[in-house]
């Protein structure tokens, strides 16, 4: 059986189109897992580049047009880069909210016990998972995961082969998103490293007052104790903001891949 394509144009729009998916797809926090199958994530940025495709496809089809068949390597390698650079600024805001959860294990002193996902493939500590899994939930529940898929959707025709050069202009936009996202994990992981800083305090008065006790012993039950009660004093408050700072940038994001 001979298998012929009826329109080249079309088809290799198509694998464009699915180059910059997978791409994007492949770093979002819920495909990263080693536990997900390859096939089961080749499928499903087919299935969805499939579904976008139509929409997009006479921007592609330009495009494949205006470089020409031959020099076709030249758009996969700038699709496959554009989704790498917009997948990754996704990551970035959910990185967020895994930093977060790393200042608060390191400040309660869970850093001192080791925690061993086999999945991911590193040291994980408990808050990290439970922050990261928590914010998946509130934002596959909360719909605000559809803005992401409109912003991909939007790069095709705001990101593209004629235009590439203003991608690379804008260093000052990763610079800035970077550093808010740095100083976000700090604000979300404040009330701890105070609470850290106050309970260290405390501690060395204690140790200059009773020299006998084991203060290190005693520290370390104590910040376990006193970091878990705070968290499950501050824990609506904090997924909260944590879901307005997610909110805020995922705007930040489509703003930069809508107007680039």
């Amino acid at each position: 059986m001979n298998l012929t394509v009826g329109d080249q144009a079309v088809f290799l729009a198509f694998w464009l189109s699915f180059s910059r998916w997978i791409a994007v797809l492949f770093q979002l926090p819920i495909f990263d897992n080693n536990s997900i199958p390859m096939i089961v994530k080749v499928l499903t940025s087919f299935l969805i580049s499939y579904a976008f495709f139509p929409h997009v496809q006479g921007t592609l089809v330009a495009e494949v047009n205006q470089v020409g068949v031959d020099n076709i390597w030249l758009l996969m390698m700038f699709h496959t880069t554009a989704g790498l650079i917009i997948g990754f600024l996704v990551k970035i805001i959910m990185s967020l909210f895994v930093a977060t959860g790393n200042i608060l294990t390191q400040q309660i002193g869970f850093a001192s016990v080791s925690y061993f996902d086999p999945t991911q493939g590193q040291q994980v500590g408990p808050f990290e998972r439970l922050v990261e899994w928590t914010m998946l939930i509130l934002i596959l529940s909360s719909g605000a995961l559809v803005p992401m898929f409109k912003g991909v959707f939007l790069s095709f025709f705001s990101i593209n082969y004629s235009n590439a050069g203003r991608l690379l202009k804008s260093p000052e936009y990763f610079v800035l998103f970077f550093k808010s996202a740095f100083s976000s994990a700090i604000l979300l992981g404040g009330p701890l490293i105070f609470a850290n800083l106050l309970m260290n305090l405390v501690m060395g008065i204690v140790a200059r007052t009773v020299p006998q006790l084991n203060v290190l012993m005693v520290s370390f039950v104590v910040n376990i104790g006193f970091g878990l009660l705070l968290f499950l004093g501050i824990s609506e408050e904090f997924f909260q903001v944590s879901f307005d700072l997610y909110v805020e940038k995922l705007g930040e994001w489509f703003q930069f891949i809508t107007q680039v």
